[in-house]
């Protein structure tokens, strides 16, 4: 133990560089994870940050590992052995010390960057992260997410719904997901077929009739779905007002949803 408690205070003495410091004091607003998802061109995962006040999205590309140690917190999944992030969240706190915040600092040639930073008996300290583990470990920590100004003015934006099945989707609430292998590993599923509930806009149709995130859409009106474009074709034809019969899997089992179709 006096060999962890030495090394613990060298690095509590070291100096965070310049550069992410100002990136840092430049500005910044706060923001939530909404979801996590797979690029459907690169499948890559993407985790969907969403700012506190103006609701405005920064996807970040990140590697599978953090991604699903990112899903299973968001889920609520515990891990039968402590993951990584659990390790450095477990680790921390036997030690006193505090995560006040997380920063994604700044967007340089496609790569983000990140900064935690740490306070323990009224010292505080700026570590660099890559900005996948530090919101893993913030999640876990239950500690506020920031992102600079300067980073979401760098960020490349999300394509915008195009169709009329994605636009009724977006009145309903709905943000889905094609349930593919490689998601249903990420997050442990055990279907692989259907449509995932990637998110739940709150005071939505969508959410007003119990649907969730991690719900998984087998049918809609008796259609089988498997992709999200088998879900639009059904609510690009549906007339309103109409309802929309869901059969969804939640947490392995079926039930049966309706919700009325949007106007």
């Amino acid at each position: 133990m006096k060999h962890v408690h030495w090394f613990f205070i060298v690095c509590w003495t070291l100096t965070p560089t310049l550069g992410l410091r100002a990136a840092q004091d430049s500005g910044s607003v706060e923001t939530t994870v909404k979801t996590v998802t797979l690029d459907p061109e690169s499948k890559v995962p993407v985790v969907i940050l969403e700012t506190v006040g103006d609701k405005k999205l920064l996807p970040i590309w990140i590697d599978l590992p953090e991604a699903r140690a990112i899903a299973l917190e968001i889920e609520r999944i515990a891990p039968p052995r402590p993951l990584t992030h659990d390790l450095i969240r477990n680790l921390l706190s036997k030690l006193g010390v505090k995560l006040q915040r997380v920063t994604i600092t700044d967007l340089r040639n496609n790569t983000y960057f990140a900064l935690l930073t740490l306070e323990r008996s009224g010292q505080s300290l700026e570590i660099d992260s890559r900005p996948s583990d530090a919101i893993a470990v913030a999640l876990r920590m239950k500690a506020p997410i920031y992102v600079t100004m300067q980073v979401l003015a760098k960020a490349k934006p999300l394509l915008a719904p195009s169709g009329g099945g994605a636009a009724a989707r977006q009145k309903l609430g709905l943000q889905t997901q094609d349930l593919t292998a490689e998601l249903a590993a990420l997050l442990d599923l055990s279907s692989q077929r259907g449509v995932l509930v990637a998110d739940v806009a709150p005071g939505s149709p969508a959410s007003n009739t119990g649907l969730q995130r991690g719900d998984i859409l087998i049918k809609a009106n008796d259609k089988a779905l498997q992709s999200t474009a088998d879900l639009d074709a059904v609510l690009e034809v549906i007339k309103a007002p109409a309802q929309i019969r869901l059969e969804v899997l939640r947490k392995g089992k079926p039930i049966v949803i309706m919700i009325d179709s949007p106007s």
